[in-house]
């Protein structure tokens, strides 16, 4: 049965004036002119803690057994509550910033995410998971040395793989230039994303 769609955004940056923060803002726009709704984890807005702690640790190697945090539990709610997934964040040498790879060691848990045993793993499989990824390179640099298709291993085959029936990165490049170019590129990335929050199906 048909419902109306509920997209969740885990967004990462720490500067409210960079260009990922113009593109996550562009992306809700796009949502908003749908009217669809969405809810949004901002990791450094809310201060997400990105160590994993001991008795997480040793919970995930299956040595003790303990409760989920109340930030954790928070999280995985609202992913199983959504429809789409998106992740809007920067590239950092070349992977998420550090509190996104806290996001996945601490909220994509044994149990949530993936089993050690026979059992189903409670993270509902979603309908689409976005990347938005801001670049200081340029694609085309990134795509000959082999980094994209290093970065898609990383997060659509291993950290999503079977949990989205589609997932889709979208690349946002050549962001450290010359303040002409950069302004110029500004615009264009704050047009093509809220192009992409406007494609979201209104209904799924």
């Amino acid at each position: 049965m048909m419902h109306n769609t509920k997209v969740h955004i885990v967004y990462c940056h720490p500067d409210n004036n960079s260009m990922t923060n113009e593109i996550k803002k562009a992306y809700i726009n796009g949502l908003k002119s749908r009217n669809i709704d969405y809810t949004i984890s901002d990791l450094y807005k809310q201060h997400f803690k990105s160590d994993i702690t001991r008795s997480e640790y040793q919970r995930e190697s299956d040595i003790i057994s303990s409760n989920l945090s109340g930030e954790v539990l928070a999280q995985q709610r609202l992913i199983n509550d959504a429809d789409i997934l998106t992740f809007i964040f920067p590239l950092f040498w070349m992977d998420a910033p550090s509190k996104l790879v806290g996001y996945f060691s601490r909220v994509f848990t044994v149990g949530f995410r993936y089993t050690n045993d026979d059992t189903k793993e409670s993270m509902n499989r979603l309908k689409e998971v976005n990347f938005l990824i801001i670049t200081g390179s340029s694609y085309d640099d990134l795509l000959n040395d082999g980094k994209i298709d290093a970065l898609k291993t990383i997060f659509v085959d291993d950290r999503i793989a079977d949990k989205a029936e589609r997932t889709r990165m979208y690349f946002f490049s050549n962001t450290a230039v010359h303040k002409k170019e950069r302004l110029l590129n500004k615009q264009r990335y704050i047009k093509r994303a809220g192009k992409i929050g406007m494609i979201t199906p209104k209904r799924i």
